[in-house]
C-alpha cells in the first residue's frame, strides 16, 4: 500500500531540515527537510565558540541555565571518503549522520513503494535497511522511526518502534505517532498521529510523558526548551488549522520546558506552516522565526526568551521561504533575502548579515566553516575564517542541501532534481 497522505502529506518540521536543522544540530543546515539527528552532547557544537553562557531568568521567577554549546564533546568522525555514497530518490531530502558521525541515515523512496531507510558505514556499505515514514537517532546504534499505511479513507494507523543497527528485533511502542522531533539523548517528542486537534508526547527509554497541547518543532541544543506552535497554518501564509472560526485561539509560538511541559514565553503573530524555521539561538536564550502580523508582509522575528521582546526585521520579502536561517554563533544571525535594502531595529544585540537570494542552501560546522551552494552551480564554496575553497559535485542539481558531520570534518550535500530521470545523489565532500 502507499505510504499515509491524507492530513499528514505536507513538510514536517525540525529534521535536517535538510536540510535546514538549528544549530542545536550537529551542524546547522539550510535547504529542505530531513531526518531527525539527535542533539546529543555528543553531537552537537556550536558553529563557533564562545564563552559560557550563565542563567538567565525567565517568567515566574525561575532561572535557565543554558548548556555552552563550547563546551560540548565532539568526536571525531569516520572517515568518509569522498564522492557518491547514495544515488535514488532521497525522500524529501531526508539524510542524517549518526550522533558520532559513524553512520549516514537516508530515507529513499521507489515508484509505487513506501520509503525505506538505508544506514550506510563508511565505505558506502549498506548495514540496515527497512521501511519507515519518520526516523531519528536515539545514540550511534539505536534509532527510533514510525511507519503506517493509508486506507480507503486515509490513514488508518501508524507504528513507532527502536531498534539496533543491524538487527530484525524492532519492538513497538504503545501508541500512534506519526512524527518524531529528536531531542538530546535518546529523548524525542513523538507527534500523535489524530485529526482534527495536534497534540504530542515526550518520549524516552525512561518512560513516556501524558499528551501535551500543541505541534512540537524543535529543541535548544541542551534540549531543556522545546518550540511548539499552537494552531499552526496549514501551509504558506494559509488559513490556521484549525479553521479560524473552530481554533480556540491565534497562531502562537509557545517556548516550554522539556521535562514538565511548563511554559516559559509565549508569542504571537507567529507565521509558522509545517518545515517552516523556528531556531533556537546555541546558547537557547533567543528564538528566530517567521513573523506575520495580519496586516503586513512576513518578517523575521527574533524573541528574547527572557524578556518576551520580539524584534522584526523589516524589509524581507512578502512570503519567508524555509531555509532562511542560520546562527553562526548566538550572537550572529545570517538570513536570507531578495531585498538589498535593510536596517537593523533599534535595542538588537544580535549581528544580522543578509545573504542574496540565489544562495541555495548555507552550512555551518562545529569548527565555525561556512558551505554554501548557489542555484544552478556544482560548486560548493567552503570559507574558513575568510579563507575560501571551492568543490565541485558530480552535475547540477535542481535542490542541494548541506549536512556538516559532528566534528565538522566531513560536509555531504544531498542533491536532488525535478526531473524523475535524473537520480538524486548523496555526496561526500572532503574540505
Amino acid at each position: 500500500m502507499d505510504p499515509i497522505v491524507s492530513q499528514h502529506d505536507r513538510p514536517r518540521p525540525g529534521r535536517v531540515r535538510a536540510l535546514a536543522v538549528g544549530l542545536a544540530a550537529a551542524s546547522l543546515v539550510v535547504g529542505c527537510y530531513g531526518i531527525e539527528a539527535s542533539p546529543a552532547p555528543t553531537t552537537m557544537a556550536s558553529a563557533s565558540p564562545s564563552a559560557v553562557s550563565p542563567s538567565f531568568a525567565v517568567p515566574g521567577g525561575s532561572t535557565l541555565a543554558p548548556s555552552p554549546s563550547a563546551s560540548l564533546s565532539v568526536e571525531p568522525s569516520a572517515s568518509y571518503p569522498p564522492g557518491v555514497i547514495f544515488e535514488g530518490a532521497v525522500y524529501g531530502g531526508n539524510v542524517a549522520w549518526s550522533p558520532k558521525g559513524t553512520r549516514v541515515a537516508v530515507l529513499a523512496e521507489t515508484s509505487g513503494a513506501a520509503p525505506s531507510v538505508s544506514i550506510i558505514d563508511p565505505t558506502g556499505r549498506v548495514e540496515d535497511q527497512f521501511q519507515v515514514f519518520d526516523f531519528a537517532w536515539l545514540d550511534e546504534d539505536t534509532y527510533i522511526a514510525t511507519n503506517g499505511i493509508s486506507g480507503p479513507s486515509g490513514a488508518t494507523g501508524f507504528t513507532t518502534f527502536t531498534g539496533s543497527v543491524g538487527s530484525a528485533a524492532r519492538p513497538s511502542i504503545p501508541g500512534s505517532y506519526w512524527q518524531i522531533v529528536a531531542g538530546p539523548a535518546g529523548v524525542v517528542a513523538l507527534k500523535l498521529n489524530e485529526t482534527g486537534s495536534d497534540h504530542y508526547v515526550i518520549w524516552s527509554r525512561s518512560g513516556v510523558s501524558s499528551p501535551r497541547d500543541g505541534v512540537p518543532v524543535t529543541f535548544s541544543s541542551d534540549g531543556s526548551l522545546l518550540a511548539v506552535v499552537h494552531y499552526p497554518r496549514a501551509c504558506c501564509a494559509g488559513l490556521p488549522s484549525p479553521e479560524p472560526t473552530k481554533a480556540p485561539g491565534p497562531t502562537t509560538l509557545d517556548i516550554v520546558r522539556t521535562d514538565s511541559g511548563e511554559s516559559v514565553r509565549v508569542t504571537g503573530d507567529v507565521g509558522w506552516g509545517y518545515g517552516l524555521p523556528v531556531d533556537f539561538s546555541p546558547d537557547g536564550r533567543t528564538v528566530a522565526y517567521r513573523l506575520d502580523y495580519a496586516t503586513g508582509p512576513e518578517e523575521v522575528g527574533i524573541l528574547d526568551i527572557a524578556t518576551g521582546q520580539v524584534w522584526a526585521l523589516p524589509g524581507q520579502p512578502d512570503t519567508v521561504p524555509d531555509g532562511i536561517l542560520a546562527w553562526t554563533d548566538s550572537t550572529h544571525l545570517a538570513v536570507w533575502s531578495s531585498n538589498a535594502a535593510h536596517t537593523t531595529p533599534a535595542g538588537l544585540k544580535i549581528a544580522i548579515s543578509y545573504w542574496p537570494a540565489d544562495v541555495a542552501a548555507m552550512a555551518v560546522s562545529s569548527r565555525g566553516d561556512v558551505a554554501t551552494a548557489r542555484h544552478g552551480s556544482k560548486e560548493i564554496v567552503i570559507d574558513r575564517g575568510g579563507r575560501q575553497r571551492s568543490l565541485d559535485l558530480p552535475g547540477t542539481f535542481d535542490a542541494v542541501g548541506l549536512i556538516w558531520s559532528p566534528d565538522g570534518s566531513t560536509l555531504m550535500a544531498v542533491c536532488s532534481s525535478f526531473d524523475r530521470g535524473v537520480p538524486g545523489q548523496v555526496v561526500v565532500l572532503r574540505p
